[in-house]
């Protein structure tokens, strides 16, 4: 009825306005007037057409909901130990990482590692060219013997008061000045081997056999995997729930494993960028394949509530701000009436809700309807 008269109303008009129009051609200010006229009509037409449709689907919705019962699904209220569990990514790093270099000039002969291998301490890593070295080693050896063997005969003879003492002191101090040389020539050859100073994981190699390798250049990153740790950034918000000692679990998705650990240092300042604090934990025990820069998932339950009363999370609704839950009065025949109660909200989880006043242990609430519940409305269980 509505959309007849409204139609009917701007057709009338829209007459009247083309009659207008006809009888007064001529003036074309006039016309134009008409004209914008006549498209303001047609953008009302539009826009209460739609409002009609709007209301009619309203009426007919009202209508059919009126005609059956909302079927609802329950939960009861549960009295239980809640727990806040805190998830944030985290870091392996370890404590003691440090870059490997020749302390001699050379080129590279050999690379014994690759990144990702575990080494023991002395552990030779990279080799580099080292065969002048060796063969002038070979000759002084040569002579450091030659000259051993005449400092001998000329003590034997001195000690015989057969030679002169200056002749004797001559030899010895040719001996022990190619043992002192011999020795430097030892230190500069294990000068051209690089190894580990202590056991651990390479981390990266830099080098290749053939490049030429000066001293303080860079060659082997090594990690040491004995002081492993995990690193994790957390919300300001959890400031104050977390301390060192806390128990944690850290979740290694890429090794398949989950290992339990303990927050080792919790920092105190609060990064103004990102509104978080650094923390690290020390894990129990250490995996294998565990290196540094694995990403994991750090586990800790913050809070604990031993006698908590709670509802599923899907039960909470807010009405005009204040978070209410439909609570379940059944009725003989299978059918019951909600009623709207404004509860006071404690703790929340990522599936259940502490409720702190408004509800009791021996009731049931709404976890999922078929359609808007409302304060005295009859459902179907």
């Amino acid at each position: 009825m509505l959309r007849t008269i409204v139609v009917g109303v701007v057709i009338a008009v829209l007459s009247v306005g083309w009659v207008s129009f006809s009888g007064c051609g001529a003036r074309s200010e006039e016309a134009d007037t008409k004209r914008h006229r006549l498209e303001q009509l047609r953008r009302e037409l539009a826009r209460l057409q739609q409002e009609i449709q709007a209301l009619e689907a309203e009426l007919g919705r009202t209508q059919a909901e009126a005609g059956r019962e909302i079927s609802v699904v329950v939960e009861p209220v549960r009295q239980e130990l809640l727990r806040r569990v805190l998830e944030v990514q985290g870091t392996v790093e370890s404590r003691t990482t440090v870059t490997l270099s020749a302390k001699s000039a050379g080129t590279v002969v050999a690379v014994r590692v690759q990144p990702g291998m575990r080494v023991s301490r002395g552990q030779v890593l990279v080799e580099l060219d080292s065969e002048v070295l060796r063969r002038t080693m070979e000759e002084v050896q040569t002579q450091r013997d030659l000259a051993r063997a005449l400092y001998e005969k000329y003590r034997r003879a001195w000690e015989a008061q057969a030679v002169a003492e200056v002749q004797y002191l001559n030899a010895k101090q040719q001996w022990e000045a190619l043992e002192r040389r011999l020795e430097t020539l030892r230190e500069q050859l294990a000068q051209t081997r690089i190894t580990a100073p202590f056991a651990g994981l390479v981390d990266e190699v830099m080098v290749k056999p053939g490049e030429f390798l000066a001293p303080g250049m860079p060659a082997v990153r090594l990690a040491n995997t004995s002081s492993l740790y995990i690193s994790a950034e957390i919300s300001e918000a959890y400031a104050g729930s977390l301390k060192p000692g806390l128990r944690a679990q850290v979740v290694l998705p890429e090794l398949g494993d989950t290992v339990p650990a303990r927050f080792r240092n919790v920092g105190q300042a609060i990064n103004p960028r990102t509104r978080t604090f650094h923390t690290e934990l020390v894990l129990e025990r250490v995996p294998a394949g565990l290196r540094p820069g694995l990403q994991c998932q750090v586990r800790v339950s913050d809070v604990e509530r031993p006698n908590a009363l709670t509802v599923p999370l899907a039960a909470l609704q807010r009405r005009n701000g204040v978070p209410v839950v439909y609570v379940v009065e059944r009725q003989p025949g299978g059918t019951a009436v909600v009623r709207e109660r404004p509860v006071r909200v404690g703790l929340l989880t990522f599936e259940r809700a502490e409720i702190l006043a408004g509800l009791n242990s021996q009731e049931e609430v709404v976890v999922r309807a078929s359609g808007e519940l409302r304060d005295g409305l009859k459902v179907q269980l």
